[in-house]
């Protein structure tokens, strides 16, 4: 059943490519004797053979085609008041010529996907060479006819085709590359973000183990302390119990921030990265995110260095917060805005500013913006507070890995400027 499929699939890729060529045959012009045709379908047959018709045989496809533009022509013919037999006899060789091509084709390159062009172009001049030959022969019913200036005209006009579907077959290789290369970029920028916040996670499934392992301890002394007591022994029991089943779910705990590592590491491993890519992976991120969301707000990079890092995702996931946490404060008040991103290096720290027009934060709010769990966003319709952990992380993150500083200057009316400074040395080792 599935070779049935296949087979019929690959009949419908023939019986198209053929219609390409009628169609295309029809521009034309005629050349030494009568009915004999130079005809652009020439060009196109090649460029089919290697691209639509690449999985395909070369000689049943050109004998399809033969079929095809035989059929075609005739019923053009026969339409402007030709006579059946006389425009059938008169089109016959041409319809060879498709045939004879396949033949010499398919004899010069047998496997399409592994040809070069250093061997396709031979292959493409000589089947339409040996082709319009034998043409030309059929049509004078004489091989005597076939003068050197007829032979001349004949290799001018292959190498003419020839290198026009070269050009057109070296384009489609090229935009080809173009598209492979930018589908491996956008693979190469999704599986950076999708590194940078799992990485972020990891950052806090691991400080949430070591409070998984304060409860396990205090679970135990307990224990102990119950111990020593006259209590019920099913109380000491179930304390001990409370201990081993929260070492349990450390262990799982552990397991799975391992197995998350594991997974990061062989999907990717780019193991530094520069500061202006990480800038332009922000920025296109962040505008394919604003174009989603139907929000107008422009970004500014002042950004002049260029170090290379090997915090690159803890880099990102700074800098993709601060941008965040800004949309998020200008799409609640009017939906157009400007982000500023800037950096400098100053007395041996990078200073990082992200700095909006956004609404601003009220002096009531602004001591709190950083602690775990605070959130001055809801939803008006279910009165839901979205209770994130974007600016705790992006504190922890400069303090605690970077060995860095954050300040916010804000006010109501006059948009947020967040200030990161981080040690160059924590960033570029080189530069220690």
């Amino acid at each position: 059943m599935i070779n049935e499929n296949k087979s019929v699939r690959d009949l419908k890729r023939m019986v198209l490519i053929g219609a390409i060529v009628a169609l295309v045959s029809q521009l034309y012009w005629n050349l030494f004797v009568y009915n004999f045709r130079i005809s652009s379908s020439v060009i196109v047959l090649p460029v089919l053979l290697m691209t639509l018709g690449k999985n395909l045989s070369t000689t049943m496809t050109c004998s399809v085609t033969a079929v095809i533009v035989f059929l075609f022509r005739l019923i053009v013919a026969v339409n402007g008041g030709a006579d059946l037999i006389t425009s059938a006899e008169n089109l016959f060789p041409n319809a060879v010529f498709y045939f004879c091509y396949g033949i010499i084709f398919n004899a010069m390159i047998p496997g399409k996907h592994t040809v070069s062009f250093s061997r396709l172009f031979p292959a493409v001049f000589f089947a339409d060479f040996g082709s319009n030959l034998v043409e030309l022969c059929i049509s004078e019913s004489s091989l005597h006819t076939m003068t050197p200036e007829k032979a001349g005209y004949l290799l001018l006009i292959a190498l003419f085709r020839t290198f026009l579907t070269s050009l057109i077959l070296m384009a489609e290789s090229h935009y080809r590359t173009l598209l492979k290369n930018e589908e491996h970029e956008n693979r190469y920028r999704r599986l950076f973000l999708m590194t940078t916040g799992l990485k972020n996670e990891i950052y806090f499934m691991r400080k949430n183990s070591e409070e998984i392992e304060s409860v396990m301890a205090n679970a135990y002394k307990l224990y102990e302390k119950l111990n020593e007591m006259d209590v019920p022994d099913d109380m000491k029991h179930m304390s001990l119990s409370i201990a081993r089943d929260v070492h349990e779910i450390k262990k799982d705990y552990i397991r799975i921030i391992q197995g998350i590592e594991e997974e990061i590491s062989e999907e990717y491993d780019e193991k530094r990265m520069s500061f202006q890519d990480i800038l332009k992976i922000l920025e296109d991120t962040t505008y394919h995110m604003l174009e989603a969301k139907n929000v107008h707000i422009q970004l500014e990079f002042r950004c002049s260095d260029n170090f290379m890092t090997e915090e690159h995702y803890e880099l990102m996931a700074v800098l993709k917060n601060l941008v965040n946490n800004a949309i998020e404060a200008i799409e609640s008040d009017r939906k157009i805005g400007t982000i500023c991103i800037e950096e400098h290096l100053r007395d041996g720290n990078y200073i990082f500013c992200v700095t909006d027009d956004g609404p601003g934060i009220s002096s009531r709010h602004l001591p709190n913006i950083f602690k775990m769990g605070y959130s001055t966003k809801f939803d008006h319709k279910t009165g839901n507070i979205f209770r994130g952990v974007g600016l705790y992380g992006v504190k922890m993150t400069v303090e605690e890995q970077f060995k860095g500083s954050i300040e916010v200057r804000s006010e109501q009316g006059s948009g947020t400027a967040f200030t990161v400074m981080i040690p160059a040395a924590s960033l570029v080792e080189e530069e220690l």
